[in-house]
């Protein structure tokens, strides 16, 4: 006898309200799960039915008071609510429910940037702002009609890729109180990363939830909008410390931004919290912050709407890309800016295009197998359901974070772009000064040519810093602005240059200096020495520290002044007026130590012998605020540390 296939038995079931009976196909089946499976209905493809394994009479009381008070919604957000109660055909047993059919992407797929750029390619910062204040709005309605949430999290919330209105699916699991002051049907499920500190480690089952339960999950819901889905209380940890986890975080208040000093800090991957508006950052650090120890502090979901509503229309404009939006407070686009840091994965795409220049296939194809369950509101088109679930969203890479002076300098350059017209802003755009092709050159000829000390120093980090730039960065481009920066600083290091060589030519001449430098204070130099390790320890010219491999030479040049007009006219000013009109002049004589570069070490600075007491107080104070204005003695040509007598002569008739 051939096998046969059967076909499935349906399953015969009656709604409450009207008495109409209906059979409902399992083949239909949307999703299972470890508590209901959901079937479609065939005859109305806008409602969906949810069939418990194991019904109860707790379920139905309290399915039937939602139906009895269901929220008022505003525009832009929605329920699956409970439409009717299902028994069976006999109308005694309870079997589940029928609800509005919903079906769309979660709100994890929108604030992870990858499947952002998948599911909604177009999808700015501005229309996540729209999210948030949607479902700020939901959670509000819902605690106006007395309802708690509880179980907060990111796969029970879809958003519509069109005009980002939210969806609030399994409206069952929340916490729905009777008329009695004892009914109360409690939410028994949750998640650790949505979960308040003093509910963390409970057993939901036994717990009352509060409004103040559901603000602590709706903001880290939000948070992971804004911040390109970065936790709230995800943080990075010196190296061998062990990073807790977050139900730990969460219970310690570890919020990295508002613990500055510790060693909490923020992912390096993290957009900085910064770019949040103030207002925003005002009301994370009362739901994280003044919130851990004050569960009342945390702001309410009709803040949030609010705030996010204004931070939404007052988000200025990127003139680099128009999907780039960002608060005004913010000098420069942040988007921008981790564009580059991301090594040009943009946020933000400003095509569908370029959304998919830089994203790596699925991980796997999509295999077939039963379709997920999922709820649209009845008033949205339905939309066909898929034939399997969705890849899993894979993990947002974790580039550095921008160090404060990469900040600093981003925020001087947006502001001097803001200050010029449209038509030269390209000249400070990431193909001009911040390209590290227009720094290379100048730094080479420093490192090459005529450079020696910390100037060499200098040059050598600006070359490597620019060449590790260059290598990292595949938007390295030669344009013309960039060839005009390269001529533009070649030709300003020629100018300096030339102007330093033309100075220590002039000063390298027979030019008696207006103050007397006597030779130094040690015996005559000892027969020539051989060359000795550098050292940073002052010494004096007895016995010269000379560079390796350097001559031993019995050379001693003395040190020689930058600009004597400076000492002449600092000298002029110090001279005490009382003393200057009661002719009391001299001479002062002062001892002082001078390292190789030309720097007098002010705590050196001793008076020898002075005229007058005060000429020598003036005398030092000279010295003391002068920093580098001589270059260092040298011994056959090598500039050494020293220890010389610098004499002063006041002259009350000068």
């Amino acid at each position: 006898m051939p096998e046969t296939a059967l076909a499935p038995r349906l399953i015969p079931l009656r709604r409450r309200s009207t008495g109409v009976e209906m059979a409902l196909d399992p083949a239909l089946e949307i999703g299972v799960g470890g508590e209901a499976r959901v079937l479609g209905i065939r005859w109305d493809p806008g409602l969906v039915a949810k069939l418990y394994h194991r019904p109860t009479l707790e379920h139905a009381r309290k399915l039937a008071l939602m139906m009895e008070t269901p929220p008022t919604l505003p525009a832009g957000a929605s329920i699956a609510w409970p439409l009717d109660l299902l028994t069976d055909p006999r109308g005694v047993r309870f079997a589940g429910f029928l609800m509005p059919r919903a079906e769309g992407p979660r709100v994890f797929e929108f604030y992870n940037p990858v499947s952002r750029r998948r599911t909604a390619p177009l999808f700015d910062w501005a229309r996540l702002h729209r999210v948030g204040a949607n479902l700020a709005a939901a959670f509000d309605a819902l605690h106006a009609a007395g309802y708690v949430v509880g179980d907060v999290n990111e796969s029970n919330i879809l958003v519509h890729p069109a005009d980002a209105s939210v969806t609030l699916v399994d409206a069952d699991s929340m916490q729905v109180r009777g008329h009695g002051p004892r009914e109360l049907y409690r939410s028994k499920v949750g998640k650790a990363e949505f979960t308040p500190p003093e509910l963390q480690g409970t057993h939901f089952a036994d717990v009352d939830r509060a409004a103040e339960h559901d603000r602590f999950g709706l903001a880290v819901l939000l948070f992971l909008l804004l911040m390109e889905g970065t936790h709230p209380f995800a943080a990075r940890y010196p190296d061998g410390v062990e990073v807790p986890p977050v139900e730990e975080r969460i219970g310690g208040g570890m919020f990295p931004h508002a613990r500055p000093g510790d060693d909490c800090r923020p992912p390096r991957m993290a957009p900085p919290f910064f770019s949040l508006a103030p207002a925003v950052q005002a009301l994370f650090m009362r739901a994280f912050a003044q919130g851990h120890a004050d569960p009342a502090a945390r702001p309410t979901a009709a803040e949030w709407a609010a705030a996010l509503a204004q931070a939404e229309a007052q988000l200025a404009t990127c003139a680099a890309n128009p999907r780039h939006r960002h608060a005004p407070h913010v000098d420069f686009c942040p988007w921008c800016h981790r564009t580059r840091v991301l090594q040009g994965r943009d946020p933000f795409p400003a095509t569908v295009d370029l959304a998919r220049v830089h994203d790596a296939p699925p991980l796997r194809r999509p295999v077939a197998g039963p379709p997920r369950p999922g709820h649209l509101p009845a008033s949205a088109p339905v939309r066909p359901v898929s034939a399997w679930g969705p890849p899993p969203a894979p993990a947002v890479p974790q580039p550095v974070q921008p160090s404060p002076v990469s900040l600093w300098a981003s925020q001087a350059l947006g502001r001097t772009r803001a200050a010029l017209p449209a038509w030269a802003r390209p000249a400070l755009g990431p193909d001009a000064l911040a390209n590290p092709l227009v720094w290379m050159p100048p730094a080479a000829l420093t490192c090459l040519f005529g450079a020696t000390g910390g100037l060499r120093v200098l040059g050598m980090m600006v070359f490597f810093l620019a060449l590790r730039r260059a290598f990292r960065l595949n938007t390295v481009r030669l344009r013309p602005v960039t060839f005009g920066w390269i001529a533009a600083f070649l030709l300003a290091w020629a100018l300096a240059w030339g102007a330093f060589a033309g100075a220590s030519a002039q000063l390298s001449g027979s030019v008696d200096p207006p103050f007397e430098v006597t030779p130094p204070l040690t015996a005559p130099l000892p027969p020539p020495l051989e060359p000795v390790t550098a050292t940073h320890s002052p010494v004096t010219v007895s016995e010269p520290v000379l560079p390796p491999g350097a001559p031993a030479v019995n050379h001693w040049q003395p040190p020689q002044l930058h600009d004597q007009n400076d000492l002449e006219d600092a000298a002029r000013d110090a001279y005490p007026p009382e003393l200057r009109e009661q002719g009391i002049g001299g001479e002062v004589v002062l001892r002082v130590t001078m390292d190789e570069d030309g720097y007098i070490d002010p705590a050196s600075v001793s008076v020898v012998r002075a005229a007058h007491t005060r000429l020598g107080f003036a005398a030092a104070d000279i010295i003391r605020g002068m920093g580098r204005n001589y270059y260092p003695a040298r011994v056959g040509g090598w500039p050494v540390s020293s220890t010389v007598d610098i004499t002063f002569h006041f002259d009350p008739e000068a």
